[in-house]
């Protein structure tokens, strides 16, 4: 019985589809000097921020820091376009846009340039991914495709997380923290330099999280924790070398249906144990510049004792930056991957139609950048022409128009088409998802199986955006206003086959494909104002509507439903930070967000609040009180993973950061 509640939940994942050493860069820089800061993510190239004719957010170590992050999503919750929901300890549902998920599949994530998206579940673990906060130097944000450039699944935006070089990081750095609810995570950084190679960091981190709670105080069956080691090496003559090693535990309880487990629940427990080894080398080349980088990376993702995935990727990168020519500034590039993934599982109520499963992607892209009228209209031609084994041949073309008036005010127009490769579980997997009421059957009971269509074609979904912005630079800081609309094509969806009551146990089969339409539209606004020398203002407020096409068909009108619940339609936030002096730090954060109609989420606002004290530039305490007027409040119901409803309470935390 346990190898077959096992396969349900397995199922039930796959189945919805020193002072000396005082490191330096963003943190000290004035907010008028933001928009001067070069970022890459937009154009894979340094360019200015004021520049971009996207909408894009930069939250530098200085903004993260202040935010009282203490993950990666934590602190993109006060990015526009972005919503961040926490499920549970550790689990995180992140939406650029909306199409908002536990994996977020239409979303691109990358770590100094390796992509962190999960081909067998199509999007991010983010309970198994953790990385030394403090070594953040910034991460980039674009809301919309960036797939002309990046290449498929950068459907909705890019979030690009770049780590400090490791001449930034000499000497050495211990950081503790505990919060209120029983979690502690502590890590340890030394930086060396290495006499005529270069600079080098190594550093770990371990982490047991607290847990949230359930509807009615008590303590929910979610935990987490594990540890990350790693180093980075900056040599001398533009090249880098890092790896990672970690492994991180997830637990949490399943609801069963009462027709296979009257008791309602079954805990299950993740364990992600990986490694990763990246290497890239910068040249001048033909009066230009060009970079090459590899990487590979191994994961291993178990389930209780009874499933397995193996996941192993190398990936090649090349790209080269033209010296300019005339009006003319082009960069073209060539990329390749190849995926290994082994599957295994104990539980018939999960298989994979191949257990061993091989794919491969081919790229290149061209982009040019066109000076129509100098330093006044600017237009950017590009495409990725790409072919996966995955699904068929994409070209993911883009055009954006810039017109600059006045050195501080730019407004842009874009068009962009990108793609989603289809996941391995939606291509392959064969699972039980659980039982329902079937008068017509013996017993009252039949069993929910999905799998492929017959004669499934892989196909990529697609979507075309439309995207107008306009960003205003002001002397004490700056404005950004986007309207978007995203039209999709070819989404992922169910329908229902024939019951089958040949033999027991008698199925109603699913099958996917990919046919669903839909469309988002939506506006984002933005601002961040110095109102006096001590006191600093961020706010963004964004609101979103999503229209899926409906369906007669029960099981593909559910697709629809899904999509357009997702996401709230509304969401806001505020965050006040105060300087006053003397190495204190006052930060009050205000986060409003909008019902989620999938799950049942109902609004909520949170207060969080911060304090922060410098003693000299060797130590630093943080005290965090986060939702501060509320005992507790849900945020998202899983979707992949249908696990116990947690509630996020009012929460305290403390941490001190010894520099040396």
């Amino acid at each position: 019985m346990s190898r077959h509640r096992t396969g349900v939940l397995l199922a039930t994942l796959l189945g919805a589809g020193a002072a000396g050493a005082v490191e330096t860069s963003f943190i000290d820089l004035p907010l008028e000097e933001l928009g001067k800061l070069e970022v890459a993510a937009v154009s894979r190239k340094a360019q200015k921020l004021s520049d971009m004719p996207a909408a894009v957010t930069v939250l530098s170590a200085e903004d993260i820091r202040r935010s009282g992050a203490r993950s990666i999503p934590e602190a993109l919750r006060e990015v526009p376009g972005v919503n961040v929901a926490q499920i549970g300890s550790a689990r995180w549902a992140v939406g650029v846009r909306g199409a908002q998920g536990r994996f977020a599949n239409k979303l691109l994530v990358q770590v100094d340039g390796r992509s962190i998206y999960n081909p067998l579940f199509s999007g991010v673990f983010w309970e198994a991914q953790d990385i030394l906060i403090e070594d953040v130097e910034r991460i980039e944000v674009v809301r919309g495709p960036g797939a002309s450039l990046w290449g498929a699944n950068a459907v909705n935006g890019v979030i690009n997380i770049v780590t400090r070089k490791a001449t930034a990081t000499r000497g050495g750095q211990v950081s503790v923290g505990a919060d209120s609810q029983g979690g502690v995570t502590t890590a340890v950084r030394q930086g060396v330099e290495l006499e005529g190679i270069g600079t080098m960091r190594v550093f770990a981190k371990g982490r047991d999280l607290g847990r949230s709670d359930t509807m009615d105080g008590d303590r929910a069956s979610d935990t987490a924790g594990g540890w990350l080691a790693g180093f980075r090496i900056d040599g001398e003559g533009g090249w880098m070398v890092q790896g990672n090693s970690y492994r991180h535990s997830s637990k949490e309880l399943l609801p069963i249906s009462t027709a296979l487990d009257p008791s309602g629940g079954f805990p299950v427990s993740f364990v992600f144990e990986g490694s990763n080894l990246l290497a890239r080398r910068s040249w001048g080349m033909a009066g230009g510049d060009a970079t090459l980088q590899a990487y590979v990376d191994h994961t291993d993702a178990r389930l209780n004792a009874q499933g397995n995935g193996k996941i192993d990727i190398a990936d090649v990168d090349f790209q080269h930056t033209l010296a300019p020519m005339g009006r003319h500034e082009l960069m073209w590039g060539l990329g390749a991957r190849y995926g290994h993934v082994d599957f295994t599982s104990s539980s018939p109520a999960f298989t994979f139609k191949d257990q061993l499963v091989e794919y491969r992607i081919a790229s290149a892209f061209v982009q040019d950048e066109i000076s129509l009228v100098p330093q006044t209209w600017t237009l950017t031609l590009g495409s990725r022409f790409e072919h996966s084994t995955l699904s068929d041949f994409e070209t993911q073309p883009t055009a954006r128009l810039m017109w600059t008036p006045t050195t501080d005010d730019s407004l842009w127009l874009n068009w962009s088409r990108a793609a989603r490769t289809p996941s391995l579980g939606e291509l392959n997997a064969n699972v039980v998802l659980g039982a329902q009421p079937q008068p017509l059957a013996p017993g009252g009971v039949v069993v929910l199986r999905s799998l492929p269509a017959p004669n499934l074609r892989p196909r990529a979904e697609r979507v075309d955006a439309l995207e107008l912005g306009y960003r205003r630079t002001l002397s004490s800081g700056s404005l950004e206003a986007v309207l978007f609309h995203h039209d999709y094509r070819r989404l992922g969806a169910t329908t229902m086959g024939q019951l089958d009551m040949s033999s027991p146990p008698f199925v109603q089969p699913l099958y996917r494909s990919y046919f669903a339409n839909a469309c988002t539209t939506g506006l984002e606004l933005a601002a961040d104002i110095n109102l006096t020398a001590t006191l600093r203002l961020q706010g963004s407020y964004t609101v979103l509507d999503t229209k899926a096409r409906r369906y007669l068909d029960p099981a593909a009108d559910a697709a629809g439903v899904a999509m357009e619940g997702a996401a709230p339609k509304h969401w806001a936030s505020l965050h006040a930070l105060w300087s006053p002096g003397g190495g204190h730090e006052f930060d009050l954060m205000l986060r409003r967000v909008g019902e989620v109609s999938a799950g049942n989420v109902p609004a909520y606002t949170s207060v969080d609040a911060r304090y922060g004290w410098h003693l000299g530039r060797s130590f630093e305490l943080a005290v965090i009180g986060q939702n501060l007027f509320d005992n507790r409040h849900l945020e998202y119901a899983s979707d992949f993973f249908a696990s116990q409803l947690s509630y996020q309470p009012r929460r305290g935390y403390i941490q001190g950061l010894w520099r040396f």
